[in-house]
């Protein structure tokens, strides 16, 4: 897994629990890299886990409820740092161009980055229907990105999640269904 998902991680849990406390959780797991990441690394994914539980252990909020927070955080770091990548007409043509344009992109700078896969599946004026394929358990982290984005484009969408496994990776449909503002 590419360090900047760890660095903005950690970021993300220091803005909500200061640093002592991020260092505490840190030192708590037994941590290959032992917590020292840079954006363009490669660490465990298993390092993601490790963190992802003593922060729950920590602050007694559940894995997923953690996961799609982050995901917020995540869009929300995204917009700032990769703007272009969010000049599309709206946030359906943004989920569309995440395979398309922003994993090529991606997969140029960091051509040993495991990405994970999105499929359109279906779209319609008010429905996109996306499989998101990945070897890693994080589809909650999907989820909180697709959700802060569809609020960046200042977009009003309901999302359902349905696990799709198919034994060799995790395939989660995600079914996105505009709302009126």
């Amino acid at each position: 897994m590419k360090g900047v998902v760890f660095t903005e991680f950690l970021d993300h849990v220091e803005a909500e629990l200061g640093v002592i406390q991020t260092q505490r959780i840190i030192d708590r797991c037994e941590l290959e890299s032992e917590g020292a990441y840079t954006s363009v690394g490669t660490y465990p994914c298993a390092e993601m886990s490790q963190l992802i539980g003593a922060v729950s252990q920590t602050t007694g909020r559940c894995p997923t409820t953690l996961l799609k927070a982050f995901g917020h955080h995540l869009a929300s770091s995204f917009r700032q740092g990769y703007p272009a990548y969010f000049e599309v007409a709206d946030f359906f043509d943004f989920v569309e161009s995440i395979d398309s344009h922003i994993h090529v992109e991606v997969q140029k700078l960091y051509a040993d980055a495991e990405l994970p896969e999105f499929h359109i599946i279906m779209r319609t004026d008010d429905t996109l229907v996306v499989d998101y394929i990945s070897s890693r358990a994080l589809e909650h982290l999907a989820y909180g990105l697709l959700e802060a984005s569809a609020q960046a484009f200042g977009e009003t969408v309901a999302m359902h999640m349905t696990p799709r496994g198919d034994g060799s990776s995790r395939v989660v449909r995600f079914q996105l269904e505009r709302r009126p503002q």
